[in-house]
């Protein structure tokens, strides 16, 4: 290193929270403008990151593009998926990238600086010398198939983004602000209309312009050495090519477009919601390199967007009337910065409103050309003072060209003017209050590897600093301690600055600032026309050609497509060096202590079991406290999520006076002397400030797995309560949640306004991509009153399933399984009918105030079932910092425990209400559903007369087999498929779901330890179908490839879930869905034969999938061992120690002969011909291919296997509930 590089900067990233700071060394190469940044964190990863400055001056994604092209081969390795399997053959993930306005990152992440060593001269051969081939080109970014059809891999991805309305609306907002000579104007990964306009000879110009090692920056963050000698000695032998490159590229972006231009514009957008648009305003931010006022701005905004009290959160969304749904507000980090202000869901009443409205404005009496402050008084100067959230509205106007813009800046000038000074203390207790969580965040845990890509976002932003910035153009060095002080620049704006400096930046940036506006009109007819221009398009394509063009062009992509298949010559492959040594990962060390907390010496209680993991890397405490659900009644299940949510609200406390007395101040809450009232009330504030000095997070979820999503995944059932602490006042929080859950004041007012928050959250996931295919599955796959049998006995023509209008069936009360009452769908319409419940007796509807009644009852015999829970199977699990001796680990969970006891006993003594039992619901919910080929409702199971009854029936530890117990699926004779179309997509998704029947952890061990199952490898066909579908579905995989390099679609993933009892597999972002699912079918075939296995599969394929498989369980492994040893409780080990080693254990014994026997048992059955195997197909498409009626459908079924396409009405999916 000392010949070709020398220390050029050092410094140190602040940490916060008194931890040691980061040290960055900046190491230059002697006759070049490389340089190598080095960030050493300690852990288990290494980020290794090259940062490419790159600039766009069109739409055509020439970047992007670009992008996708290095993954396809390089001059020295010229092999499609060579550099992917180098990187997984180094303990680490396929290699990674990403393409920004003004840079494009190609990222490695591994496990340690050998493996990074080991990849980083391919990765630079692949960015400095791509291939660029004419049929990667056709395949990767754009072609016409055979039918007219566009496909192409950046194609595809771009297709949804061009139209999301956050994107569109983002879009043109820069491009208002910006010139067209700048490189933010133009949308980086490229618009379809004119990718299809791009050409291979202007990619590869682009790369001799951009891609040199002058320009590029080498950034490691994570696991390396401060002189990291094994990254210096692999960048010395490409020496002399870094030597030869092309001289340093600097382009200085202009300055904004000038004053004159429009500042104010309507954009219509395709949207299947007619009802809501959005508004969105921006401004020129400072200079990037006034970190001063960066950071100030950074406070400011998320204050006025993140605390529920703000005025601009009280005048738009946190109101009876609300004019938005939501308000994003951040600063862009371009040069010059860009200020983004958003208001999302706002109300839009009609076209013809809005133009009548927009009429009205532009006459010379309403409108005004001059947007200065001064026109538009602040709320205080016109109507006196009072409250914004009850400041009146013409909804009607919302959109009319002035009105909205008028509204913001008279609540800025309020907030100026009197917000400010008037609760200036309010102001900075929250601001201090935020940076301490920030600083809790990024210094949590020192195995975290959030943080290290934070730092990395940094520092690749000071590199491209360098280049395009006019402010460090000409510097001559880039500078990486840009942002090395933001936890103490805060703390300092926070102590030195008056309210008159955040007065003086708000007005600066805000008001005497230029903004430009744009109002985002929603179109539900759009996207019907996108998709028929779309259509006509492809029509008109293929009749313009004649017969030998049309052959041309199919023998061209036919060729194109079979030089996509990876076919790396095994002598390459032989060549690897050799997978590093998994044992010389460094993982955290951990002692753990496990207790009973139930039998004949303790007291009957809802835990059987406690654990005490002393975890030595980590500088927080934590706690994981799982409460059966054992004996709720199923009527109270649908309110399991809300009351979950009501945790995690700001809610006050009702506290009996006997508890209160014992509480003394401890707890940080504000408890007075006893006196002669039953009960002590706190407040939300008095309650939020206790539990914010207690807490650094907590949370409250179903499940055992706070990162799960309940909505697509069968959970375990139990309620969880989280805790994330100091090193110190493990029983101070835990009394404070436990009070919280018995006695917090879950009143008809704290249920509203969770339930309100909750409907907004659910309907904007509602109909996405992320929930639309796996929503539908666990929705459809449990059985219950409309699911996969029913869909598969209507007929196609009827009303559920057609055309025609929906109605309702005759109704029953029903009692849906576990598993369907989260999911999405009944959620989503259950919370609508709980909000439309309280709406209604919040306006004075003498039956909804009933309602309202019956739904606080609910909400108080979920907690009444907590109160009176013995079923002595839960969890206390709590993770310290500090070594722990097993009797102090003992005392410290036996008091949990005893506190939750006394907590109970007092609501039990307070509280009149009878135990809960399963034959006395606490009302009806009736469910309706679209369908009326309805079979009769299921028989019920005979319930258990009372609680303990229940409670006895699961007071077992819940183990592999009991997590199991009770998850029925729907049980089809024949393989079921499901289309539905949808306005809102504009590319298309596809969902299969085989059923799986193998075992991944031990049976009850209670009668066979884990030890003796281990010694037949019981779970080794889950550990080798695993390998097996990471093998298939890496970036140089064979099912990916054929999807992904053909252009079928842009993304794939392949999933065994065995407590889902199924093998999911995931195709997104589809421009041909039949051809993307048919690529699946030939893989299935070809990998059933002797020749294809023989081909594809050998020891090499088997090492480089394991390699990849145990990168995967060390990278999740450190961030979330706590919850990771806990869950291994609850699946029958005795800590994660136990589960690591039956991971191990069975990832070692793989071959290739288990392998296949994985496959043939999970994966050949997709290509079963004689209909047995019941898997299940969902393809969601746009609205177009529903027509012509039938035709999609018909393309769908004229398949070899027999599958049984039906179209479905997405709106089928809806229960419509009444409470």
């Amino acid at each position: 290193m000392a010949d070709r590089y020398y220390l050029e900067q050092t410094s140190e990233f602040e940490r916060g929270a008194g931890c040691k700071p980061y040290p960055v060394h900046v190491y230059k190469h002697k006759q070049t403008e490389f340089r190598v940044v080095v960030c050493p964190i300690a852990g288990l990863i290494c980020n290794l990151t090259v940062c490419m400055p790159t600039l766009c001056s069109d739409h055509k994604g020439t970047a992007h593009t670009l992008e996708h092209l290095v993954f396809c081969g390089s001059q020295k390795h010229p092999y499609r998926g060579y550099i992917d399997a180098l990187a997984s053959n180094n303990l680490g993930q396929p290699l990674n990238a990403s393409t920004h306005k003004d840079m494009t990152l190609y990222k490695f992440v591994g496990l340690c600086q050998e493996g990074a060593a080991n990849v980083l001269p391919a990765v630079l051969d692949h960015i400095m010398h791509p291939t660029l081939h004419d049929n990667h080109f056709a395949t990767e970014v754009y072609h016409i198939d055979h039918d007219g059809r566009q496909q192409g891999v950046v194609l595809s991805e771009m297709q949804d983004f061009a139209y999301k309305e956050e994107s569109a609306r983002t879009l043109s907002l820069e491009q208002m602000l910006y010139q067209p000579s700048s490189t933010y104007a133009w949308a980086h990964g490229g618009l379809p209309q004119s990718i299809e306009t791009l050409t291979r000879n202007e990619v590869i110009d682009y790369h001799k312009l951009f891609y040199n090692y002058n320009n590029a920056t080498l950034i490691l963050v994570g696991a390396f050495d401060e002189h990291p000698a094994p990254i210096f000695d692999a960048l010395a032998k490409i020496d002399d090519d870094i030597c030869a490159s092309a001289p340093l590229l600097k382009r200085p972006m202009p300055p904004l477009r000038a004053k004159k231009e429009k500042r104010r514009a309507d954009l219509v957008f395709a949207s299947a919601n007619s009802l809501t648009g959005s508004m969105g305003f921006a401004w020129e931010g400072p200079a990037i390199e006034d970190t001063e006022e960066q950071t100030a701005l950074e406070m400011l905004f998320d204050y006025l967007v993140t605390d529920p009290e703000s005025p601009l959160r009280k005048r738009f969304t946190n109101r009876p009337v609300p004019i938005a749904g939501d308000i994003k507000l951040g600063l862009r980090g371009y040069f010059p910065t860009m200020i983004e202000l958003s208001f999302t869901e706002v109300p839009f009443s009609s076209y013809v409103s809005h133009a009548a409205a927009a009429a009205a404005a532009s006459s010379p009496t309403k409108r005004r050309d001059v947007y200065s402050s001064s026109s538009y008084p602040s709320p205080t100067d016109t109507f006196g003072p009072l409250d914004l959230a009850k400041l009146h509205d013409d909804t009607n106007s919302l959109f009319a060209s002035n009105y909205y813009r008028k509204q913001l800046i008279s609540t800025l000038t309020y907030i100026i003017d009197h917000w400010l000074p008037d609760h200036w203390s309010h102001f900075c207790s929250y601001m201090a209050k935020r940076v301490d969580e920030l600083e809790g965040v990024f210094a949590k845990n020192t195995f975290d590897d959030k943080h290290a890509k934070s730092i990395l976002q940094m520092l690749a932003r000071d590199a491209v600093a360098y280049h395009y910035s006019p402010g460090s153009a000409e510097l001559p060095q880039p500078d990486f301690s840009a942002h090395k002080t933001q936890f103490s620049a805060r703390r300092q704006l926070i102590n030195e600055k008056t309210h008159e400096y955040w007065q003086s930046i708000m007005q600066k940036w805000l008001l005497n600032n230029q903004m430009v506006h744009l109002a985002m009109i929603p179109d539900p007819k759009m996207c019907i026309q996108i998709e028929a221009e779309r259509n006509l398009a492809q029509r008109n394509r293929i009749e313009r050609m004649s017969s030998e063009e049309l052959a041309s062009m199919q023998k061209r992509v036919s060729e194109a497509i079979a030089s996509t298949k990876i076919c790396i010559p095994r002598e390459v492959l032989a060549q690897f060096p050799p997978i590093p040594d998994i044992s010389k990962v460094q993982i955290p060390q951990a002692t753990g202590h496990s207790f009973a907390l139930s039998g004949a010496d303790h007291t009957p209680s809802p835990f059987g079991t406690g654990r005490m993991l002393a975890v030595s890397s980590s500088e927080k405490g934590r706690f994981q406290i799982s409460l059966p659900l054992a004996g709720l009644p199923s009527n109270l299940r649908p309110y399991l999520p809300l009351f979950a949510k009501l945790l995690s609200s700001s809610t006050g406390l009702i506290i009996p006076r006997c508890l209160a007395g014992n509480l003394g101040q401890g707890l940080g809450l504000p408890i007075a002397k006893p006196t002669e009232m039953p009960f002590l009330y706190l407040n939300n504030e008095q309650v939020d400030k206790a539990l914010s000095d207690a807490f650094e997070e907590y949370s409250a979820f179903i499940g055992e797995h706070t990162n799960r999503n309940c909505t697509g995944h069968w959970p375990v059932e139990v309620l969880t309560l989280f805790g994330q602490i100091p090193a110190d006042g493990l029983q101070k929080a835990f009394a404070l949640l436990a009070l919280k859950l018995l006695f917090g004041d879950f009143g008809v007012d704290a249920i509203y306004k969770t339930a309100v928050k909750e409907k907004k959250l659910l309907q904007s996931k509602k109909g996405t991509p992320s929930s639309l295919l796996i929503d539908t599955f666990q929705w459809i796959r449990t059985p219950g009153s409309l699911d996969a049998q029913t869909l598969a006995a209507a007929d196609a023509n009827e009303m559920a399933l057609g055309s025609a209008k929906p109605v309702s069936m005759s109704a029953w009360s029903t009692s849906e399984s576990f598993g369907r009452t989260l999911n999405l769908y009944y959620q989503s319409s259950f919370i609508d009918s709980v909000t439309a419940a309280l709406d209604a007796a919040i306006a004075g509807d003498e039956p909804a105030a009933g309602q309202t009644g019956r739904i606080g009852d609910c909400i108080m015999r979920i907690r009444a079932h907590f109160a009176h829970c013995i079923a002595g199977s839960g969890l206390i699990h709590v993770a310290w910092p500090k070594p722990m001796t097993s009797d102090s680990a003992k005392a410290a969970v036996t008091a949990l425990a005893s506190d939750w006891s006394v907590f109970a006993e007092i609501w039990r003594q307070n509280h009149q209400l009878s135990v809960v039992i399963p034959d006395s619901p606490p009302l009806d919910t009736t469910v309706h559903y679209r369908i009326n080929t309805i079979p009769d409702a299921p028989p019920r199971k005979k319930r258990r007369g009372t609680m303990e009854m229940a409670a006895k029936g699961a007071a077992r530890a819940l183990s592999a087999s009991s997590r199991l117990a009770g998850r029925e699926f729907v049980k089809l004779a024949e393989p079921l498929g499901i289309h539905i179309a949808l306005s809102s997509l504009h590319t298309s998704y596809v969902g299969i779901q085989i059923p799986l029947n193998i075992q991944e952890r031990p049976l009850d061990t209670s009668t066979v330890s884990v030890e003796k199952q281990l010694e037949s490898l019981p779970a080794i066909d889950y550990y080798s179908l695993c390998v097996m579908t990471i093998i298939l579905n890496r970036s140089e995989g064979l099912l990916k490839n054929a999807i992904r390099s053909r252009g079928h679609a842009y993304g794939l993933g392949m999933h065994p879930k065995c407590e889902d009892g199924h093998l999911s597999v995931y195709i997104s972002h589809a421009v041909d869905p039949i051809k993307a699912m048919e690529a699946v079918w030939e893989i299935m075939e070809y990998l059933a034969t002797d020749e294809g296995w023989n081909e594809s599969i050998d020891d090499f394929q088997l090492n480089s999938a394991r390699s990849t498989f145990l990168f995967r369980a060390y990278n999740g492994f450190p961030q979330s061992m706590a919850s990771e040893d806990a869950f291994s409780l609850l699946c029958g080990f005795s800590g994660i120690e136990q589960s690591l080693l039956w991971m191990r254990k069975h990832i070692e014994s793989i071959t290739t002969s288990s392998l296949r026997r994985a496959f043939n048992r999970c994966l050949l059955p997709l290509v079963s011909r004689d209909k047995s195997v019941p898997m299940l197909y969902i393809i969601a498409t746009p609205a177009s291919y529903a027509e012509p009626a039938g035709k999609f459908v018909g393309k769908l079924n004229d398949n070899p296997y027999g599958i049984s396409f039906k179209p479905m009405q997405f709106s089928v999916l809806d229960p419509l509930i009444t409470i």
